[in-house]
């Protein structure tokens, strides 16, 4: 059997009581310390993970602002365009009545013309026709004398013509 001795049970009490004394000043602290260590670890987790969601929020922030930044620039270019095209629509209608104007103008300016060149037409008409009657009239005129006198009048219209 086994032969227990005196010294063996003294070695016993003396490794439970260096345990025991060791448990209360030594293993305290240590876990202690590992307690702690742990909390600071939950603490640097937890930060990070504040610190990632503020991120993403930022993040989400910047992107909807430059989505917003997008958007008012392409109603700015938008807008431009449009104005663009409304001066340059208003630029065509006035240089069309511009035309419009000027054609109007010099069509009433021709049948003006048109008109005094009647008038004067008339008026010469009538001289001759008086003057030829004056003259057949006033002369017994034969046919010859009569075609020489119609000729001297043409003559005459053509060179009045001509003078204008």
């Amino acid at each position: 059997m086994v032969d227990i001795n005196g010294t063996l049970l003294i070695q016993i009490v003396n490794f439970l009581i260096f345990v025991a004394i060791l448990g209360h000043f030594c293993y305290k602290p240590v876990i202690k310390v590992l307690d702690e260590r742990k909390q600071h670890i939950k603490n640097d987790l937890d930060s990070a993970a504040n610190n990632r969601a503020d991120a993403e929020k930022l993040k989400e922030s910047y992107e909807a602002q430059l989505r917003d930044a997008e958007v008012r620039a392409q109603e700015i270019v938008d807008k431009a365009v449009k104005e663009a095209k409304v001066q340059a629509q208003a630029q065509i209608d006035e240089a069309h009545a511009a035309i419009q104007k000027f054609k109007d103008q010099a069509t009433q300016q021709i049948e003006r013309e048109r008109k005094d060149a009647l008038e004067d037409l008339k008026a010469q008409v009538a001289d001759l026709s008086c003057e030829i009657a004056a003259k057949i009239i006033s002369k017994n005129m034969t046919p010859d004398a009569n075609d020489r006198l119609i000729a001297e009048s043409i003559a005459k219209l053509d060179a009045k013509k001509a003078g204008k």
